[in-house]
This record gives C-alpha cells, structure tokens and sequence, in this order.
C-alpha cells in the first residue's frame, strides 16, 4: 500500500518505526529519535519553501522512496500556472484522458491507476501519465497527493451492468456498500450523524487528520460483498472524500459506471459531497452514441464539484458505423455465431451500432466469416482515433476498447467541469475522425 503520513515523525515517506536512531545527526536529519526527544517539524508535513528546500536536500532515491508510486515532482507544492493535478482510477487505456488531450485539448497533470497491465501500457503509449496499481492501495494523505484538484473514477462494471451477472443489484450488497460509504465518510469527520454500522467510526473533525482508521480497514467494510467488482464503487468516497479529509484541494470529481447503477448507490456516494459543502453534485445518464460515437454507449455519470454545474445536453449528433470504418451499410454483423436468442445475434451495420463489449473480438460479417474488425476499426467505432496505440493480445486489446471511457462523452463532462466550450471542440474532433460524415461546411465554420 503507498504509504502516507503516520502518527511519528517521517523521511522520505518511510514510518519512523522502521527507521534506527541516527546518532551521528542526533534525529536533526529526519529520522527517527526516542520517544520524548523534541524535534523540528519534519519534511514531508513542512510546506512552502521550506519543504521545497528540504526536498532540494534529498538524494534521488530518497525521492523516488518518499513518492512512490507517485511522480517525484508531486512531493513539491503545486505552483500558479502549472497544470493542474489529478487521479484518473481504473482509467483503463486512456479513455478519459483522450477525452481531455485529444478532443479538448488540454493538459492536466492526470495520473491514471489501473491494474490491468496491457491497459497501463496503452494508456502510456497514448501520451497518458500511468501507474500499474489497485485502487485498494491508493492512501489519500500520501504527501505526493496533497496538491490534487481533480478526480476521476470510472470503476469496472461488470456486477452492475446488464451484460454481467448483476450480483451488485442484490439487496445484501448493496446494503453493505452503502452502509460502507456512509462510515467511510464519516471516518473522516464528514456527518450528518453518529454511530455507524462499524462501531462509532467518527475520529476527526472533517479537515483534520485521522489516526486509528487505516485504509486498509475501510475497505474490509465491503469484504462480505459477493460481488467482486462491486465494492470498488466505495473508491469515489473513500478516496474523494479522503483527499479532501486529508486538506488537498480538490475542486472536482467525475464517477463512470453502468447505466443501470442502482439509485441506492447513486444517492449514498452524491449525498457525501453535499454534505462536505459542495455546491453542484449530479447524476446524469448520458450516450455516446448521441454525442457522435459511431456505438452506443450508455453510462451513469456523476459530476460533482465546489460550483454549481447544469445538467448536460447531447447535442444528438449521429454517426453510422459503417461510414466510419468504410464497411458497406447493409453488411449483416453476426455477434454470437448460430445461437438462436430472443435478442437476436445480428445487426445491420448501416446504424449507430449496439455498444460495443471485448466480445467484438469474435463479431463478423454474416456473409464473410472471416471479414472481421480490426483493432483500428474498432478504435473508430469507439471514438478514438485509428493509430490509437492499443497493447496486448487480440483479446486484451478488445477488452480495453470495450470497457472504454468514452473520450466524446468524457471531453463534455471535463468542459463542464473546468468551465470550457467544449461543443465546437467536439465537432471539430468529428470533422477530423469521421471526414466524410462530419466533415461538411457548417461543422467546419463551428469549429
């Protein structure tokens, strides 16, 4: 787990419990000294300039010790003019990011944490900043993240959505979720109340840090669940609500997930920030579909923030699927072989298609078996461009595509966030993605 700040006194992030007494600098040097000895205040909880020297003082290692996994130049003080940091958790392959960098084009210092290595390596080779790593060890009073001021979270989905086994919708899961971020926040000293279902869990006053409740622990509350992916949505406050417990100045957070996200959920995690003060917290399903993605796909997002935002509306721009990869648009897409379902297995290309899963790995055309997508095709229909550097096999490359945040959707809800048009920069990205579609005067005069 990336460690944070602890009740002793720290150098270069390691706890003072696993440091020796350093006779020859008598402790002045930031290690460890024997209870009762006074010392100075000491570097990582020193700020300004002073800790700007006291980091100046340290050997590369000692940096590259006290940030882990972070990036070293997030243990200085954020500075005006800088771009802003943020964490971008289970970002998968970039999606959001493009959203921002390729759509918008702005640049935030955005780290994105996933576990997936073949997405960690994908998003990196698209121009993202990302870290290999859990969600589950991600510590919000790690000094290298006192500067935050975004935060995005765009959970796996699996338990949640109609494609999956929706063990998450059980009324037993559920409960223990949402009793979980209702004692998550307020740990933290975030409340409307006293007394949760683990014991009296109130330890400090919002703002203040907290001493006898480790991360470790919170999310031990969500173990019962049977749902494995599930208990992730706990992430959005535990972390969000401990950045901000934790004194950084986070400004703004977006929550991806499936549409059909149970309202329980929904409520638990928003109610958290209106209660931290937040002036405009909001749930809205939102498509890709209607926003120029040549597939569909539909998703709960929450966009929260300390100002007042306004709901956000498609602006119902259509793209087929098949002018976007320059398939005919009478081809016949065969999606689950000779299985006879109620549902059906093939679609018409000539459409905005149905949303696209890592299932599209094995989808053909009905009368060409071996005419399948290929991974630049199926970049298209996602909304990304088609070099877009996706790693990994076959199988791992459509899963990524699959389970993409989609950069059209993302780049309004950053517009929305960080106060940027970002309707003329979406209609200038699809006159570039799909020429032949969006490509016409009156996008081009709007862009």
């Amino acid at each position: 787990m990336a460690r944070g700040f602890e009740n002793v006194t720290v150098l270069a992030g390691v706890p003072a419990t696993e440091k020796e007494w350093c006779e020859e600098c008598g402790g002045t040097c930031g290690c460890w000294s024997p209870e009762g000895e006074e010392q100075e205040p000491q570097a990582l909880e020193l700020d300004g300039d002073a800790l700007v020297a006291y980091l100046d003082s340290l050997t590369e290692e000692q940096l590259l010790e006290a940030a882990g996994p972070w990036p070293v130049r997030w243990l200085y003080p954020w500075n005006e003019g800088e771009p802003e940091r943020g964490i971008n958790v289970c970002g998968g392959c970039g999606g959001g990011c493009a959203g921002l960098r390729l759509v918008l084009g702005i640049e935030l210092d955005l780290i994105c944490v996933d576990t997936s290595k073949d997405a960690t390596a994908t998003a990196q080779a698209a121009g993202c900043n990302a870290i290999r790593m859990d969600a589950r060890d991600i510590d919000p009073r790690h000094p290298a993240l006192r500067s935050t001021r975004r935060a995005v979270f765009t959970m796996p989905c699996p338990d949640w959505s109609v494609a999956g086994k929706r063990l998450g919708h059980l009324p037993e899961n559920i409960k223990i979720l949402t009793d979980a971020i209702s004692d998550v926040a307020e740990a933290y000293g975030n409340v409307w109340r006293s007394g949760g279902h683990h014991g009296d869990v109130t330890t400090a006053v919002f703002g203040e840090p907290w001493d006898d409740i480790d991360v470790a622990e919170m999310w031990s509350w969500v173990d019962e669940m049977n749902a494995k992916t599930a208990g992730l949505m706990l992430a959005p406050v535990l972390i969000g609500m401990g950045l901000l417990a934790a004194g950084a100045p986070l400004e703004s957070v977006i929550v991806e997930q499936a549409w059909t996200l149970p309202e329980e959920v929904k409520s638990a995690i928003g109610i958290e920030y209106v209660i931290a003060g937040w002036d405009g917290v909001r749930w809205d399903v939102l498509d890709a579909g209607e926003f120029g993605s040549p597939s569909t796909r539909r998703r709960a997002i929450m966009m929260a923030s300390r100002a007042q935002i306004v709901a956000i509306e498609a602006p119902g721009f259509t793209t087929w699927a098949s002018d976007a990869i320059g398939w005919h648009p009478e081809t016949w897409i065969n999606t689950r072989g000779v299985r006879k379902t109620s549902g059906g297995n093939e679609f018409k290309l000539g459409r905005t298609m149905p949303g696209i899963t890592s299932k599209i790995r094995g989808w053909y055309d009905a009368d060409d078996p071996e005419h399948r997508f290929t991974i630049e095709e199926i970049c298209a229909l996602v909304g990304l461009p088609t070099d877009y550097p996706v790693i990994g096999s076959r199988t791992s490359q459509c899963q990524q595509l699959g389970d993409i945040f989609s950069p059209l959707v993302a780049a309004a809800v950053w517009g929305m966030l960080l106060g940027v048009d970002w309707l003329p920069r979406l209609i200038r990205y699809l006159a570039e993605r799909y020429p032949h579609v969006h490509g016409r005067l009156e996008y081009a005069t709007a862009a």
